[in-house]
């Protein structure tokens, strides 16, 4: 594969191929060059070995599917991306992602809020990432699987690109083909392919010849395939170059902000550490995402819990799944199961509990399935246009076997029964996580199937009565719980287990108050624990 570095030798030959040009910029190779020397000098910009920027930042949560409700005007969760720095080391092809990332929500897990260092690396087309103890481990392409980030080498290189001196220095290579120049809102837009087949587009000032944004193209599970327009503003000198003070990337789904990056320093051509990726990392394979084995525990008679967090039910001539869990690959393989759990029966139906991309990244999956999708009426809206988005760029399931979503609402209360199976659907009312969440009771095996409500993760329990409200409201039995995240596990058992993080919980808000830190989530609202 091509690279970066094996350009070094033609930088020469640019130069006098470029000095040539003159008149004002019309084609994309002119255009180019007066981005160059807009941002310096076209010596100046081919001549920098390397590029520190230092600052902060914010994601939005699972990118802006991770809020109270699907609503679009709900309130964006947002998570810091502290100590923040990108080394963009241009004369080895290299480039250093780091930040400490912390939720600034109630977040079940102590990993959200424990400023966990983020340390991902590329080298040339390897990627990977080094732990906090010291450790490497090289990274595969997800697919775009992952409702924070999906990662990979290539997603790497267009954030590597992302910045305005790396993108004309990768429009300027003599082996980059450029496109015709069109234009958009004052903007010049350049298409560029890399040596190595990368694709984005380079939109530039038509007055100052500034870089205003970069757009490129990447896969989703939720949402098929994103379109990242990483713009560039607040431009000042720095080290006889101009460069932003802010990067904000905006994603073609609601347009949302997606990631803010604060600049509070550069440096240009700094001793910059060694990057290269250790010598059993780069001999590595590269890893590849196989679909999961899938197991399936007995819960009740006609019901199972699979290794995948989905719950199947069984009625007289079909299966029911409750949550398509994590990613479309792992959506598919739990229907591939579920098919062959019951012969004769195939899987028609899959309740999804709320809208949350953890657990709706299967939900293309499902919808390519021709499954009718349940859940509560409030998500229709956000399932809806994740069903509707096309992937032509990267084709997943839904988009090579494209059809409309099936969709049963529910309300307050929903039942699904025949005379094998009666399921119970329940909205989950007053949970601060999610206002749209549904969870399913089957009365005849005292079993409650639910996610996020008390079992979220073992830690922290900041909405801790929610599920005692519910069954008190209801007025529900229970014997067992099946849950998307965790074991089943006996009422008593999940109480033990509500009851240890609300514990963990306020303990942990007494030692961040002490230190005048007014954390989210507390105090804890409970009057059960």
């Amino acid at each position: 594969m091509h690279s970066i570095r094996h350009f070094a030798t033609c930088w020469m030959c640019v130069l006098v191929v470029l000095s040539s040009l003159s008149g004002h910029a019309q084609t994309a190779s002119e255009q180019v060059r007066a981005s160059a020397e807009a941002l310096g000098s076209l010596e100046r910009i081919l001549a920098i070995r390397n590029i520190t920027l230092t600052g902060y930042g914010q994601w939005a949560y699972q990118y802006g599917g991770g809020n109270i409700t699907g609503d679009p005007n709900a309130p964006q969760k947002w998570g810091a991306a502290n100590d923040l720095r990108r080394v963009y080391d241009l004369e080895n092809d290299r480039f250093h992602l780091f930040e400490r990332r912390n939720y600034l929500f109630p977040f079940a897990g102590t990993r959200g809020h424990a400023f966990t260092p983020t340390n991902q690396i590329l080298d040339g087309d390897v990627a990977y990432n080094v732990l906090p103890d010291g450790t490497a481990t090289r990274v595969g392409d997800t697919g775009g699987q992952g409702s924070q980030r999906a990662d990979s080498p290539r997603i790497r290189r267009l954030w590597m690109l992302s910045n305005p001196v790396t993108a004309i220095r990768a429009a300027l290579s003599p082996e980059t083909s450029l496109g015709e120049v069109s234009v958009e809102d004052g903007s010049n837009l350049i298409p560029i392919v890399t040596a190595e087949g990368y694709k984005l587009t380079i939109g530039v000032d038509s007055a100052t010849d500034l870089p205003r944004f970069v757009r490129w193209i990447n896969p989703q599970d939720n949402m098929g395939q994103l379109t990242y327009t990483v713009h560039f503003t607040g431009y000042v000198p720095v080290d006889g170059l101009l460069l932003p003070l802010g990067y904000n990337t905006v994603i073609d789904w609601r347009d949302i902000d997606f990631m803010k990056i604060y600049v509070d320093a550069y440096e240009i051509d700094g001793d910059v550490a060694d990057l290269s990726a250790p010598a059993e990392v780069a001999a590595a394979p590269e890893p590849v995402v196989e679909p999961p084995v899938v197991e399936a525990m007995p819960v009740a008679k006609g019901v199972w819990r699979l290794s995948t967090g989905t719950t199947v039910f069984e009625f007289s001539d079909h299966l029911t799944l409750y949550e398509v869990y994590g990613n479309q690959l792992q959506t598919n393989a739990t229907i591939e199961f579920a098919n062959r759990l019951v012969p004769g029966k195939p899987v028609t139906e899959a309740i999804v509990s709320h809208h949350h991309s953890d657990h709706s990244g299967g939900f293309r999956a499902a919808v390519a399935a021709g499954l009718t999708i349940i859940s509560k009426r409030a998500n229709e809206g956000i399932l809806r246009e994740w069903a509707e988005r096309r992937a032509p760029d990267f084709p997943d399931f839904l988009e090579r076997n494209w059809q409309e979503m099936k969709f049963l609402p529910v309300d307050e209360h929903l039942r699904l029964a025949d005379d094998e199976m009666v399921v119970d659907l329940y909205w989950a009312r007053n949970n601060i996580h999610t206002a749209d969440l549904v969870l399913a009771h089957l009365p005849e095996h005292r079993v409650i199937v639910e996610a996020d409500i008390a079992t979220a993760a073992e830690d922290y329990q900041w909405w801790a009565d929610n599920l005692w409200d519910i069954i008190e409201y209801y007025d529900l039995e229970v014997d067992l719980l099946s849950p998307v995240h965790q074991y089943i596990m006996t009422a008593d058992e999940v109480r033990a287990f509500v009851d240890g993080g609300v514990q963990r919980a306020r303990q942990r808000c007494a030692e961040e108050l002490a230190r005048r830190n007014y954390f989210p989530g507390c105090p804890v609202q409970s009057d059960r624990f």
